[in-house]
């Protein structure tokens, strides 16, 4: 891989995992209001007339989607980071078990982080959470890698390296 993708991924990586460090750093109502937003705007787009509903029917509607809205954003950022992190480590022996586990530890110091914000706390079910994204990402980044090396008929050398 050329030096400059080599830098882009790495960058890319540095400002997920910036990004990922300062929304863990905001305090639970900061928080909540950020994804409170999120979630009504939601809430007005898959219900007609949400508006109109009681207000503990949108209470209870709004909170199931927070739940959900907060565990797809843990699945999806480190389904990211570990999509980068295979894409940097591609050429390394044992790059799966590499990626996983980089994207799995930053998972683990992340909710550790939390554990020191006001009204957070770090679970161990989001570390879990964030692993399975993490998995799933190496896994898409993986398959993609095989499309594109088998459409630019590539060999493979060993599970997950080619040359040309």
């Amino acid at each position: 891989m050329k030096k400059k993708h080599i830098s882009v991924l790495l960058i890319l990586l540095v400002l997920l995992m910036i990004m990922i460090f300062y929304l863990s750093s905001q305090p639970a109502d900061e928080s909540t209001l950020t994804s409170g937003k999120f979630c009504h705007f939601a809430a007005r787009m898959l219900f007609r007339n949400f508006q109109s509903y009681e207000a503990e029917i949108q209470k209870t509607i709004i909170d199931g989607l927070t739940h959900i809205v907060r565990k797809a954003a843990h699945f999806t950022e480190y389904a990211v980071m570990g999509f980068l992190w295979y894409l940097l480590l591609r050429k390394r022996r044992n790059n799966i078990i590499l990626s996983i586990s980089a994207t799995a530890f930053y998972a683990a110091s992340d909710e550790l982080h939390q554990r020191f914000v006001v009204g957070r706390s770090g679970q161990i079910s989001d570390v879990i959470l964030d692993a399975c994204g993490g998995c799933f990402g190496v896994i898409m980044a993986f398959i993609l890698l095989c499309i594109v090396c088998c459409c630019t008929d590539r060999n493979v050398l060993e599970w997950g390296t080619w040359k040309k």
